[in-house]
């Protein structure tokens, strides 16, 4: 991963300013004072000095479920979004050579907000959005980040104009599970009767209720499921469908109930559920 962002800032600094590969050099090493000094040529160096967690892009839900049709259900983490923090420098000789030099580098990245398609490597191909690329721009979590002079400190090297460049990326390394899907869920309800006697309380507790709340699905070859109603006869609420056929129902207590298929207001299946059942599945 490291490697094709590496490669990605090669070309795309290669590309926008117009370089051959024999003028200047473009290096990903530590610049520490025995690398400098052994530079013999301009040379733009991009040190991946931080890599963390983008937290600002962190969805509420870790994780996604997904329904599949052999009636189990595929639990998935989501991607992890990853920041790749570079120091990007200039070194020539001449001050103003090195200015004008790094000034090409960072016009040619803000070129670019996103990376290029063309120069998406196929290991990266897989990224659910753009990759983007952020210039000069720092972020508002403190870290490394904000503390330039004391990276020069360790690299114990001579301080240089330095430019931040941000990649993100989506990494994705987490296998799918699957597990048998949730037909019904179970609430119960305690009803507490109690006595004190001395110095000790005695707790007897009798079940008052179960109240569960169950889902199925409907199917239908004939019958388009956008035209199709469900009812529950008992208490004659009308159950929602979505688009594919699926419905819940909350709170329902231990039983026998009925449910009713209905197109354009007329009942086509009347169907006898028994809550709690291994199924509730109604195929018209």
């Amino acid at each position: 991963m490291i490697a094709d962002v590496d490669e990605i800032l090669r070309k795309l600094l290669l590309r926008e300013m117009e370089i051959k590969r024999s003028e200047i050099e473009i290096q990903f090493d530590q610049p520490k004072r025995e690398w400098s000094s052994r530079l013999s040529k301009p040379t733009i160096n991009l040190y991946l000095f931080d890599i963390r967690e983008n937290l600002r892009l962190r969805a509420a839900e870790q994780y996604m479920t997904l329904t599949r049709p052999d009636g189990n259900a595929e639990v998935r983490r989501n991607p992890v979004r990853i920041d790749l923090r570079y120091l990007m420098t200039a070194w020539v000789k001449d001050p103003e050579d090195e200015h004008l030099l790094l000034s090409n580098a960072l016009i040619g990245l803000l070129r670019n907000p996103f990376v290029p398609n063309d120069l998406i490597p196929d290991r990266l191909r897989n990224q659910p959005v753009p990759i983007p690329v952020e210039v000069a721009n720092f972020p508002p979590e403190s870290g490394p980040v904000d503390k330039f002079t004391e990276i020069w400190g360790v690299l114990d090297n001579e301080m240089h104009p330095g430019v931040l460049v941000t990649l993100t990326l989506s990494v994705d390394p987490y296998k799918p599970q699957t597990f048998p899907a949730v037909r019904s869920r179970d609430t119960r309800i305690f009803q507490d009767t109690g006595f004190a006697e001395a110095n000790k309380t005695a707790i007897t507790k009798k079940i008052s209720k179960a109240y569960l709340s169950i889902g199925g699905k409907v199917t239908s070859e004939k019958y388009d499921l956008s035209t199709l109603e469900l009812l529950m006869v008992e208490n004659k609420v009308a159950l929602p469908l979505d688009s594919e056929g699926r419905f819940t129902i909350h709170n329902i207590a231990e039983g026998e109930y009925h449910l009713d298929i209905l197109f354009n207001n007329k009942v086509l299946k009347r169907q006898k559920i028994v809550v709690p059942g291994q199924s509730y599945d109604i195929q018209v």
